[in-house]
């Protein structure tokens, strides 16, 4: 549709598509230029952690025993999930045995925390090792560990799913059958 103004026809901007050409076009330029004050951004930042790294280094060991406790409480979880589906007729998914199982496996997961911020924090004993190349790729490795995870996850509950039969809801078990009455003739739906 055209406007008319001051005598002239104006044409209506073009609709930008979608993907990666019109995405890129529009935010290279941008993105080149915000580079520098990023890394600059960055170099104090990083200045400021090396200078107090005592203070860094205790926060930063706090934070890796929580995300720790949190994640392999995460992963554990969905592996007992994923184990319970598959093996629903084994002795440590049976309820006789919840017990026993939750308790082991949150002194696992507990023992495995610990260990990540003890690590955390010896990795970070002094900025003359720092940078550290083992740190470096360990932390990288803690960032693709939980997609991995969720991408495996999500991949075996898709799975299970397709073989499962049963409807259910948000992952939940099927309700059992209804011990109800039925309904009197007058309250059934028509057929």
């Amino acid at each position: 549709m055209a406007f008319r103004r001051l005598g002239r026809a104006v044409s209506e901007p073009p609709e930008r598509g979608h993907g990666l050409a019109p995405f890129l076009k529009r935010w290279t330029i941008p993105i080149i230029g915000a580079l520098t004050p990023v890394g600059l951004i960055a170099v104090n930042i990083s200045v400021f952690v090396v200078k107090n790294l005592n203070e860094f280094r205790w926060g930063i060991t706090i934070l890796a025993f929580v995300s720790g406790l949190l994640l392999n409480s995460w992963a554990a979880l969905n592996i007992y999930r994923t184990f319970q589906r598959r093996r629903p007729d084994h002795a440590l998914v049976a309820d006789r045995n919840q017990e026993l199982v939750l308790v082991g496996g949150m002194l696992i997961v507990i023992i495995a925390a610990f260990l990540t911020a003890l690590f955390c924090y010896m990795g970070l004993s002094s900025e003359a090792n720092l940078p550290n190349g083992v740190t470096f790729i360990t932390g990288i490795g803690a960032v693709l560990i939980p997609i991995l995870l969720q991408g495996i996850f999500r991949r075996t509950v898709r799975r299970d799913r397709q073989h499962d039969d049963r409807a259910t809801v948000g992952g939940l078990p099927p309700s059992p059958p209804s011990s109800q009455p039925p309904l009197p003739p007058s309250f059934r739906s028509p057929r």
